[in-house]
């Protein structure tokens, strides 16, 4: 950052300066008031009440030093070491995906198929920060939960969030390839795996393609390796009248619906929107042949 940033400067002034040199950025403003509470300890509130205040030299050393990793494309949820998912803070780092809103629309189509109250068993395929398994077992209080992920760091801390959220008692988080080694049961399948294909990796914005894990971006030509690994395991280790629920990526609903159909041919399908409406989903509850009869 500039020197326009020292001791002299309001934290006002500071923030406007900053949110300029992030104008590259989707949100430069939010951005640089969430770096600016960092750095100053304050909140929202602080920072309104104390806009006019000036901001201390080593405050602005810090503040300046954020704002230059954030104009270098760093996410400002590895800056800050957080982010925040269905109202629930997930400690994250460049080990783990960070957790966007869009994902919360899987958390919702497992909402509206069952009741909070009943006993499940939850697998989370892929798990990350945890949010995903975290994020049920917050909703649905009697049920257990299992996160499987194929990086060791990101077990270790989708183990802490849990601890920290006080979900560890009904959580485990193991270091497994998917479904392979797992036996049957589930209730309740989420999948967040790779989806973007080895040829779009030059075209992604730097925040995505320069910092968060290739091995949790990227799946082959077409994007959908992990989805054909997954459902390979998916009939065993679903429990028979369970549910299954993809995160897709942009164009992949219709050719994930047709995956799903394929693998279980018994179940009903249909598509999770996200908050811009877009398909971003797939859920399949799986019906019994008894049952069905």
């Amino acid at each position: 950052m500039t020197s326009e940033l020292s001791d002299t400067l309001t934290l006002g002034k500071a923030l406007r300066a900053a949110a300029t040199q992030l104008n590259s950025a989707q949100t430069p403003l939010l951005d640089a008031r969430i770096l600016l509470k960092l750095a100053s300890g304050l909140d929202d509130a602080g920072l309104i009440a104390r806009s006019d205040d000036p901001l201390p030299a080593d405050q602005a050393k810090t503040f300046a030093g954020l704002i230059k990793r954030r104009a270098a494309g760093e996410p400002v949820a590895y800056i800050i070491g957080a982010k925040e998912f269905w109202s629930l803070e997930f400690h994250v780092s460049p080990d783990v995906l960070i957790p966007r809103d869009d994902s919360e629309c899987l958390i919702e189509g497992v909402i509206t198929r069952r009741a909070k109250d009943e006993t499940l068993s939850i697998l989370d395929l892929g798990t990350g920060s945890g949010c995903l398994l975290c994020a049920l077992l917050q909703e649905f209080p009697n049920s257990l939960g299992t996160g499987i992920d194929r990086s060791a760091k990101a077990v270790v801390m989708a183990r802490n969030n849990s601890r920290k959220l006080g979900l560890a008692p009904r959580a485990r988080f193991l270091v497994g390839d998917w479904g392979r080694a797992l036996e049957g049961g589930f209730d309740i399948i989420v999948a967040n795996p790779p989806y973007i294909p080895d040829g779009d990796r030059a075209g992604l914005p730097v925040d995505v393609g320069g910092y968060e894990p290739a091995r949790a971006l990227f799946a082959g030509e077409s994007g959908l390796d992990d989805y054909h690994a997954i459902l390979a395991d998916a009939p065993r280790i679903l429990s028979s009248c369970g549910l299954m629920v993809f995160e897709a990526g942009d164009g992949q609903a219709e050719t994930l619906v047709e995956m799903v159909t394929k693998t279980f041919p018994e179940a009903e399908i249909s598509t999770l929107n996200d908050l811009k409406g877009r398909p971003r989903g797939v859920i399949a509850e799986r019906k019994s042949f008894a049952e069905k009869d």
